[in-house]
């Protein structure tokens, strides 16, 4: 079974682009702020990669027999979705989680989703139905001021038997900013990120 290990790396390399390049040039003020350079930085690094990716920004997501849910980023291959990206902008407080895997833990009980573009006007699109990956990457990031410790959220059963990653930039008032990632399904190092 794939790991996701391609695009969990991916969102790794974006997120560090994005808190250092970014954030630790000021230039992150908001949640909103974040998602589009988030945004940037993964279609950068797809480029590189030479990879094929639809990234969905705050998409309206389908799903069946559940209703509507908004995640802050769906990443798609052509016929999968294959990662689903909630995150929290709280550099003077302990971020929430709740809410945000409520959300998505809805998804790890899904067999597909629609994406809706409500708001598109123009020429007829394809259809923007996709399977819900059977290796489906969940990730959480965030740039707060709480701890690191991996959400207890990750033990729902809609969880089980999918992947997921937790990407951790902590503030701390004079100092670097403190990386963590938490996971089950990469290998990955901890350390202070450098400005």
């Amino acid at each position: 079974m794939a790991r996701r290990t391609k695009v969990g790396n991916q969102v790794i390399e974006a997120w560090k682009r994005t808190v250092v390049n970014e954030y630790c040039n000021g230039h992150i003020n908001s949640e909103r702020s974040l998602q589009a350079l988030l945004f940037s930085n993964l279609r950068a690094v797809f480029a590189e990669d030479e990879t094929e990716r639809r990234i969905f920004v705050e998409p309206t997501v389908q799903l069946p027999g559940v209703g509507v849910i908004r995640p802050d980023i769906v990443i798609c291959n052509s016929r999968e979705a294959i990662c689903f990206l909630e995150l929290k902008f709280a550099p003077r407080a302990k971020a929430d989680t709740k809410k945000d895997m409520r959300s998505i833990s809805s998804v790890g009980r899904s067999e597909g989703i629609s994406i809706l573009l409500k708001r598109y006007r123009g020429p007829d699109l394809p259809s923007m139905k996709f399977a819900v990956s059977k290796t489906v990457l969940f990730a959480w990031a965030g740039i707060h001021a709480g701890g690191t410790e991996p959400s207890k959220e990750w033990t729902d059963p809609a969880f089980q038997g999918h992947f997921h990653l937790e990407l951790h930039a902590t503030t701390n008032d004079g100092q670097a900013l403190g990386e963590r990632y938490n996971t089950n399904a990469l290998h990955v190092k901890n350390s202070p990120i450098e400005a």
